[in-house]
């Protein structure tokens, strides 16, 4: 069976401050990968074209292990507006099978 791309949960949202469409605030989060998961360069420009000025940080697998650290910032403070968009960016690299490939090329 195929080890998936979750979200495993975030911490309060930090540093509030007002910009001209609401709040906004940065989420610490993680997400639980497979070891080998490539996707994090993917994940992240696809919000940076989703969310234009908000910004998604994916961190490397550490010593193996599949937690991922993320960092959201100037986003709403929403958090399942945010888990919902993360689940719906990741279904849709998920099912991108160029992804992959793409990546591979750039290396």
């Amino acid at each position: 069976m195929e080890e998936r791309v979750t979200l495993e949960g975030f911490d309060p949202p930090t540093n509030r401050r007002h910009g001209p469409d609401g709040d906004l605030v940065d989420v610490k989060g993680w997400l639980h990968a497979p070891v080998d998961w490539t996707g994090g360069p993917h994940l992240e420009r696809a919000w940076r074209e989703k969310h234009g000025r908000s910004r998604l940080g994916v961190g490397l697998a550490v010593a193996n292990n599949p937690r991922r650290h993320i960092l959201m910032t100037n986003v709403p403070p929403d958090i399942d507006f945010l888990r919902s968009e993360l689940e719906s960016l990741i279904a849709e690299l998920d099912n991108e099978p160029d992804a992959q490939s793409d990546l591979e090329d750039a290396q």
